[in-house]
């Protein structure tokens, strides 16, 4: 193993002989939201997640630091993989996790084996939506916002089964560090990638929950149609977060790439 930037938590499952997968996390959770789905696919590949900055055990970004550019987070991943010698990959991406994706198959495409996007777009949301969210997380603070966001992550189905589950990813949320996820919120603000995105001539999944609010069908739909696929998944009474609420579907889907 190489040098590893130790601001960046990170964990792997697997053997590292076989096929590496890569799996990314939404914005406010962190790489626990593939728990399910991480151990089932590390009997046929070598699992790398991590957390975002200032997410799960990460370091935060620094107060003083200048914004992050286009091509940050996704080099912070590259940078990851090259350290643990993982040169092509599996990559599996939920919202802002799936935006990265895109900046892959954009800027990196040789490094994929295959791409699976989950609950997000070619542009989510608005410039001024995302400010908006920045500017309240630098003045209300995760803790009292935790609530009404985790609200949006699951459908009703999935809270229903679950009645922990809530709360168990509010507590998660609260413990962010604001400064981090507000600048993660600036960054999705400004990532437009329509012009950008081309077809790949590999293996693509493309999937939405029906009950997904913040990023619905019709947004994957728009950014796989980009892409050059014309047919994604939509899942029932499933909201924002597949890994969590329908982690068998997500492990069927995946398993077909072996």
């Amino acid at each position: 193993m190489k040098n590893i930037d130790t601001s960046t938590h990170f964990e792997t499952l697997g053997s590292a002989a076989k096929p590496p997968m890569v799996l990314a996390h939404p914005l406010g959770m962190n790489l626990d939201a593939w728990d399910q789905v991480a151990q089932a696919m590390a009997n046929d590949f070598y699992v790398l997640r991590w957390d975002l900055p200032g997410h799960g055990k990460s370091q935060p970004i620094a107060k003083d630091a200048a914004p992050l550019g286009e091509l940050d987070l996704v080099t912070q991943l590259l940078n990851l993989c090259d350290a643990l010698d993982i040169s092509q990959f599996h990559y599996v991406g939920t919202s802002i996790g799936g935006t990265i994706g895109q900046q892959l198959a954009i800027f990196h495409p040789t490094r994929l084996l295959s791409l699976t996007l989950t609950n997000t777009g070619a542009k989510i949301g608005t410039p001024e939506a995302w400010l908006e969210r920045k500017k309240t997380v630098l003045e209300v603070g995760l803790q009292q916002m935790s609530a009404d966001i985790v609200a949006r992550w699951f459908s009703p189905t999935s809270t229903q089964r679950d009645p922990n589950l809530a709360k168990h990813w509010q507590q998660s949320l609260a413990a962010t560090d604001d400064f981090s996820y507000a600048a993660l919120c600036e960054w999705l603000g400004k990532r437009d990638q329509a012009s950008k995105l081309h077809s790949l001539n590999i293996p693509q999944n493309f999937i939405a929950g029906k009950d997904d609010v913040a990023t619905p069908p019709d947004l994957v739909r728009a950014l796989a149609k980009i892409m050059g696929v014309s047919d994604i998944i939509e899942l029932e009474n499933v909201g924002h977060v597949p890994s969590v609420e329908a982690p068998d579907k997500i492990r069927n889907i995946l398993n077909k790439l072996i």
